[in-house]
């Protein structure tokens, strides 16, 4: 009977504290995006407006920060085939939310004459600096408190799209920003115990 790998999380966190361009987390941005949207037309109905799509993510958003918090929480013995299920569980729900996100990102900036590409440097920008400094060894490790801070700009993100202010689209980038931070975490975790996702991630080597 053949055992998963046991997931090493000092190793995962080594492949995350590096410097990161640009060009290597719009890799991650895409092939999330793309995942997430499989799971969204797997799942259910689009909602056309972005208060509705952020709604719908909240669950998914949730199911992400007790998946990384259990995850961290786990003894070192046992982090292997439940350690796999829960990286899954945070990656796919991610990019389920992350997808959700950018979708009202393209909405709102219809609604509000920008753009939503001209948003992804900034969530670039977020993402990139935290992942260069994220740390296992502080309280709580930095993966658990990006998947905390996701929801909260999450949360955040609804509460100025009902206000309709124009502090949107930053709201949507620092989630945005947190989500993609999970997303490299679970292709690092799952590249590094040798179960590679579906796709190349040209940036995560």
């Amino acid at each position: 009977m053949l055992h998963a790998p046991m997931l090493d999380l000092d190793a995962t966190y080594e492949q995350l504290t590096r410097p990161w361009s640009h060009e290597q987390l719009a890799a991650h941005y895409r092939d999330a995006k793309r995942r997430g949207a499989q799971t969204v037309q797997d799942t259910q109905e689009v909602p056309d407006r972005p208060i509705s799509l952020l709604a719908t993510g909240i669950p998914a958003s949730a199911s992400v920060s007790v998946a990384i918090h259990v995850l961290h929480a786990l003894p070192t013995s046992a982090r292997g085939e439940l350690a796999q299920h829960l990286v899954n569980t945070a990656g796919k729900n991610a990019a389920d939310v992350l997808h959700r996100c950018h979708l009202a990102l393209e909405l709102d900036g219809r609604a509000h004459d920008y753009a939503a590409h001209e948003w992804l440097p900034v969530i670039y920008d977020v993402a990139a600096p935290l992942l260069q400094s994220a740390r296992l060894d502080r309280e709580p490790p930095s993966v658990v408190q990006h998947a905390q801070d996701a929801v909260h700009g999450l949360a955040s993100a609804v509460i100025n799209l009902d206000q309709d202010s124009t502090e949107t689209p930053a709201a949507l980038a620092d989630a945005l920003g947190h989500l993609l931070i999970v997303c490299v975490f679970a292709d690092a975790a799952r590249d590094h115990a040798g179960r590679e996702p579906n796709s190349v991630h040209p940036g995560s080597r």
